[in-house]
């Protein structure tokens, strides 16, 4: 006997239907109907042998299955019914997992499988004490031997409308698991390591199972699996914390094809916009926003940044913006859980951007600040226009002058007034920055990048334009960037305080040669004009801080030092000259200029800028005439006018008020 089941009747049983092939519906109709009767009279021991009578014949007759499958499936589910009998839907579901590896080549359109996903998804929520582990991984497998009938095979049952019972089961079983945090998206795993193994452990069942689901899925399918995951996790509020989320998706994204990876994302990100149309709670966009990082990073790593990407990026910089719709129009107590959502944006935008190719970075870097919206600056405070064109003239030549545009706002999308709107530009750009300092700083200290050919024109033309930004922070924020990109040689530690030099060693500068033109005089020689224009526009602002001074001086600093070239040098004492002769004319007038004035503090600390970019630079270049004249002044000013010397012009306890025009022109360097 085998397992209560004759060996040779079996066998007789078998070698009958074998040579017998157009008796077996009669055969397996007569032992269903014999199943049925035995489950009618509680006779379980009979239930399970003819049970397994059947399945050996179905195994031995797989050819001729069509013509007795009717009979055979009533039987299961029949057996199936039988809800709290552990062992007799064991059997039943033993038998069908053997039936789901029989491959048919005649078509089964008509064949119903779904009272099987019924039954299984119920069985996979079993809540039994004693049973529902047990009664779980039968389900489970259930759901699989359906996934493996199924998925793949155009001639049998679509299975991906079904799953909105499957999936949900599977990951309402991984949420028993005591998932491990630890579970992400650095290794991949390819398809060969995927297996069904027989354990009892339903969340480990489960795991394998929804691997092999997404394993199995193409293109057309993505969409099918991975919604009833987000709504299952709505639904049963799992999103927070947010690692039992990071762990599906890291099985998802470590199973799928790669090709297939930014569907998934374009789901989330899709169901993080509903989300943000509800107005729920930052937390769960904040949670799901974490997920979205994590696909994105392993997008990054295993495909690049495809131009879906980059759609993904200009959706999350809108999610980024409404989020700070949120928190103006509801108040300081949505601050606090706003600014966690728009920090794991910024923080999933520079992930991702960190972990693409040099040449995608720079695309995507380009990609994010022109997808910046402008603001038209006449509106706010600027630098007067007059001095403006007379700087230009000086350093750029002859120019037509181009028509001022009219009071505008551009942006990608609308705001109910232009004034939140241009609130929001601002804060967007003050956090969008930082995810290009940490890009720039990346690409440009590999020294043998040309930066010419690294940054395109489009990268540059927006950036210095938010040189001009009303917000001190974006302006400060800007000038750090291009301190990353020009600084080659780790100048910039040395000479970021304002402050005199008396002996040039103390800097302790490094002293090697360049073999090459990093700071390349042509870029210089293209860019140049368009950056001095701006940089004095910037150096005027009236709400300018220690620090964005202290950013200038280091900036204007490492061009010179790293461009060693005497066009540029001159341009640079022109440049300054420039803007001390404006602070003077600012000064010098008992009324505003156009409207605007400096206060005393700016008009110190510009002063002390310049005086100690000349001390500076004079020295490094041992131009002794220009040395001994740059000596002489600052001596005089330490006599008579320290507050225009560091570091007492960057002393906010300054008390002097104003100063007369002949303390300025006895003590500015002309």
């Amino acid at each position: 006997m085998i397992l209560g089941l004759d060996k040779s009747n079996l066998e007789s049983l078998t070698f009958y239907a074998v040579r017998k092939p157009e008796k077996l519906d009669k055969s397996v109709r007569y032992m269903a109907e014999k199943v049925e009767r035995y489950l009618s009279h509680s006779n379980r021991q009979y239930v399970i042998l003819g049970v397994k009578a059947m399945t050996e014949i179905m195994k031995s007759c797989c050819e001729q299955l069509n013509s007795f499958v009717d009979h055979y499936l009533a039987a299961l589910r029949l057996v199936l019914e039988e809800r709290n009998d552990l062992e007799l839907t064991e059997q039943a579901v033993l038998s069908f997992e053997s039936f789901c590896k029989i491959p048919e080549e005649a078509p089964s359109y008509q064949r119903n499988y779904d009272f099987f996903f019924d039954r299984f998804t119920e069985l996979c929520h079993n809540n039994n004490d004693k049973t529902r582990t047990k009664f779980r991984c039968l389900g489970l497998r259930g759901h699989h031997a359906l996934i493996l009938k199924t998925a793949n095979d155009e001639l049998q049952t679509d299975v991906w409308k079904h799953m909105d019972k499957i999936v949900p089961s599977i990951i309402y079983n991984m949420d028993v698991k005591n998932f491990r945090p630890e579970d992400n998206l650095s290794q991949n795993r390819t398809t060969d390591q995927i297996e069904l193994v027989d354990n009892d452990d339903p969340s480990i069942l489960a795991e394998n199972v929804l691997k092999d689901l997404f394993d199995r899925a193409h293109l057309n399918n993505i969409k099918a699996c991975v919604q009833p995951i987000l709504i299952h996790l709505d639904n049963h509020m799992k999103w927070i914390p947010v690692d039992f989320p990071k762990y599906i998706f890291s099985k998802i994204m470590r199973t799928i094809k790669h090709h297939n990876g930014y569907l998934v994302i374009e789901l989330l990100l899709a169901h993080l916009e509903t989300h943000l149309e509800r107005q729920e709670t930052a937390d769960i966009k904040s949670s799901i926003m974490n997920v979205i990082q994590d696909c994105m990073i392993f997008t990054a790593e295993s495909t690049g940044a495809g131009s879906t990407m980059f759609t993904g990026i200009q959706r999350l910089l809108n999610f980024l913006k409404k989020s700070f719709e949120i928190e103006r129009e509801h108040g300081s107590h949505a601050i606090s859980e706003e600014q966690k959502f728009q920090t794991a944006i910024i923080n999933g935008i520079g992930d991702f951007t960190q972990k693409l190719p040099d040449f995608q970075m720079i695309e995507v870097m380009q990609f994010i600040i022109t997808s910046l919206p402008n603001f038209d600056q006449e509106r706010h405070e600027t630098p007067d226009s007059s001095f403006c064109e007379n700087f230009d003239g000086i350093f750029c030549g002859p120019r037509k002058v181009r028509k001022r545009a009219s009071p505008t706002l551009e942006s990608t999308t609308q705001l109910a007034s232009s004034q939140s709107r241009i609130f929001l530009l601002q804060v967007m750009q003050n956090h969008v920055l930082y995810l290009l300092v940490a890009a720039t700083y990346h690409l440009t200290h590999r020294l043998e990048t040309s930066i010419q050919t690294t940054f395109p024109r489009q990268l540059f033309d927006p950036l210095l334009k938010m040189m001009n930004s009303t917000e001190p922070e974006v302006r400060l924020n800007v000038i750090e960037i291009l301190q990353s990109f020009v600084d080659r040689r780790n100048y910039s530690n040395k000479i970021r305080r304002i402050r005199l030099i008396r002996n040039i060693s103390q800097l302790e500068l490094p002293t090697e040669t360049k073999s090459y033109r990093l700071f390349d005089l042509s870029f210089m020689k293209k860019f140049g004009p368009q950056f001095l224009s701006q940089l004095y526009k910037c150096i005027l602002y009236e709400n300018n801080n220690v620090d964005l001074f202290h950013a200038i001086y280091c900036l204007i600093n490492l061009i010179t030092l790293e461009a060693e070239n005497k066009d540029v040098f001159v341009d640079f004492i022109h440049f300054c000259l420039e803007v001390q002769s404006t602070v003077i004319k600012i000064s010098e007038t008992s009324s505003t200029t156009q409207g605007r004035r400096l206060s005393t503090f700016n008009q110190n600390c510009i002063h002390a800028l310049i005086a100690a970019y000349f001390n500076l630079i004079s020295k490094l270049n041992d131009i002794t005439q220009f040395y001994n004249y740059v000596d002489e002044v600052v001596r005089a000013r330490e006599h008579r006018a320290p507050y225009l010397l560091p570091p007492m012009a960057f002393n906010y306890n300054d008390t002097t008020k104003s100063l007369s025009s002949l303390y300025y022109r006895l003590s500015i360097i002309q």
